[in-house]
């Protein structure tokens, strides 16, 4: 079956506001089943100061060619009511992760006031991007003699007992995000080409509470979690988050309809300050969901302390080019993109 483009509602309305088709990919290794509230992943979309800056970052961080030319800059209103920011302009570009359909999104605004935000990895909200490689020795010797900054202890990858046995570190992007690289020691099955060093990515998010994050993620998106009953403190896992004498409690689970991980952390024994980013200002991450009803999904996000981001939908979705579609700050400051086909909509498949 064809596949469509609804990756980022965002290139929807740039490319003459129409799902493109394209060619299917290889199957995904490792997919789960949909669930009854969320069918399946999309983007990882990190919100920067300066797009051209992060597009030519992320392209040689996961060895693709960079884009030839940089989007211009957008005042479409349904786009703008849809980020919640009317008066702001935006630009945006993506980058293909190799083995994931798991996209980096890139959105820069301007027009609005902007509070940049560099969140340390215990502080709940703060994010990582989790790319699982083959040759982990090789990239971060090139990263690092490119004077990519390393927030790993010792500036130096550690080896790791539990979960993810392999060698991981910790490094970051111009604006602060967290990048972890890791290496199995049992690399997964992937349809990432041979020549690509990095073959998959997961999505990592620090938490304030673990249960009361899980009523959402579990309870009302049905997400299936693992989760550590005790808090660990393990030297290798504070030393690769740089969170000396810290301890650490882990939950994962994998997004329902997707083959994407996430990572759940909450620490303690540790300062810790919530991000408390607006979605305009630089540090601020969107993920998106795919909804069985996105409608009912947002009601029941916003019921359980989430903030709907999107105007012009009476506090709920909206319809955008065959999608409707909203963004929702959950407890931890992550802005969640719901979204849903419309009936009859482009966006069905």
């Amino acid at each position: 079956m064809r596949r469509f483009l609804i990756g980022t509602t965002l290139c929807i309305l740039a490319m003459t506001s129409i799902l493109l088709p394209v060619q299917a990919p290889a199957p995904v290794p490792n997919l789960a089943p949909a669930g009854d509230v969320v069918i399946g992943s999309g983007s990882f979309s990190p919100i920067v100061s300066d797009l051209p800056r992060s597009l030519k970052f992320y392209s040689d961080l996961v060895g693709t060619p960079p884009p030839e030319t940089i989007p211009a800059w957008s005042t479409d209103p349904a786009l703008l009511n849809f980020l919640g920011s009317p008066t702001a302009q935006i630009r945006f570009g993506t980058v293909r992760i190799p083995g994931s359909a798991m996209t980096v999104e890139i959105i820069e605004f301007k027009d609005i006031d902007r509070k940049p935000v560099r969140p340390r990895l215990s502080d709940p909200g703060a994010v990582r991007l989790i790319l699982i490689v083959r040759s982990l020795d090789s990239l971060l010797s090139r990263l690092t003699a490119q004077g990519v900054p390393v927030v790993t202890s010792g500036r130096a990858p550690v080896s790791l007992r539990n979960h993810d046995a392999g060698r991981a570190v910790v490094i970051q992007d111009p604006d602060g995000f967290f990048v972890e690289l890791l290496q199995p020691n049992v690399l997964p099955q992937t349809n990432a080409p041979a020549t690509s060093n990095v073959i998959g990515a997961r999505f990592g998010l620090t938490i304030n509470n673990t249960d009361e994050t899980m009523k959402v993620y579990r309870d009302l998106l049905g997400f299936q979690p693992q989760i550590d009953a005790e808090f660990s403190s393990e030297k290798a896992l504070t030393d690769l988050m740089a969170t000396p004498g810290a301890q650490i409690r882990r939950s994962s689970a994998t997004v329902p309809g997707s083959a994407l991980q996430v990572e759940f952390l909450e620490f303690r024994g540790i300062e810790r300050r919530p991000i408390g980013a607006r979605i305009q200002d630089p540090g601020a991450t969107r993920l998106q969901l795919r909804a069985r009803d996105s409608e009912a999904t947002v009601r029941a996000l916003a019921a359980a302390g989430g903030s709907v981001v999107t105007t012009g939908g009476d506090g709920g979705t909206i319809l955008m080019s065959g999608l409707r579609v909203a963004i929702v700050r959950e407890p931890n400051n992550l802005f969640l993109v719901i979204l849903t086909p419309a009936p009859g909509g482009r966006g069905a498949r």
